[in-house]
């Protein structure tokens, strides 16, 4: 008798039971929460068409995208905030990009301004819409006498938003009108090439590199 009073079968009151199974609990819970912290999404804005400085950004130029942005998802725009009105980007957003929160500025503060110029002769294949390009002017000869100056760089690496290329009657590139969003820095230049006594080409330029997160 006494040996059976010795060894009795625990009870759940026993509270060593009970710490074993809250903890047992929170192990459940936690690996719960975790699952579904990976597992979710976030709703954020992505381009649908190249993005570039100097143009009014609308919800039609946007698609949302869901996607799992664990820790970083406060550096994206969210879908569900909405669009900020007269918005335009610091840089070239190409198509299907997400839109970081940095990328975005009300059009007013962008230091430049988007310049249509007119090229003579063709424009490479490359160029388009969101590329970049570097532009050059040639003064145009005054006679037989005149020598000549070189060509000089007057734009670095400017973004291209919109293009119209003009086809000839063989189907030769016969010029094209470039709009492109030219630096305050660069913009006397520009316009003062835009007078009529030079001529104006353009070349395609190295894309920029973007760092972590989409920034350039």
């Amino acid at each position: 008798m006494e040996l059976s009073k010795r060894i009795r079968r625990p009870k759940w009151t026993d509270a060593r039971l009970l710490v074993g199974a809250v903890l047992v609990v929170v192990a459940i819970v936690a690996t719960y929460l975790l699952i579904s912290a990976a597992n979710a999404t976030t709703r954020v804005w992505a381009s649908a068409v190249p993005l570039v400085p100097g143009q009014v950004v609308s919800a039609d130029d946007l698609t949302v995208a869901e996607v799992n942005l664990a820790d970083i998802g406060d550096k994206y725009l969210s879908a569900d905030a909405g669009f900020p009105d007269h918005s335009s980007v610091r840089a070239v957003i190409a198509a299907g990009e997400l839109l970081p929160a940095s990328a975005l500025a009300p059009i007013a503060e962008l230091e430049g301004r988007i310049v249509a110029i007119d090229v003579a002769g063709s424009v490479p294949t490359v160029v388009d819409t969101g590329s970049l390009v570097d532009v050059w002017a040639q003064p145009e000869s005054k006679g037989l006498d005149d020598e000549g100056v070189d060509p000089q760089q007057i734009v670095t690496s400017a973004p291209v938003s919109n293009i119209t290329r003009e086809v000839g009657s063989f189907g030769v590139g016969d010029g094209a009108r470039i709009e492109v969003f030219v630096a305050s820095a660069e913009l006397a230049d520009v316009l003062g090439a835009l007078d009529g006594n030079s001529v104006l080409s353009v070349v395609g330029a190295p894309a920029e590199v973007k760092a972590e997160g989409g920034q350039s």
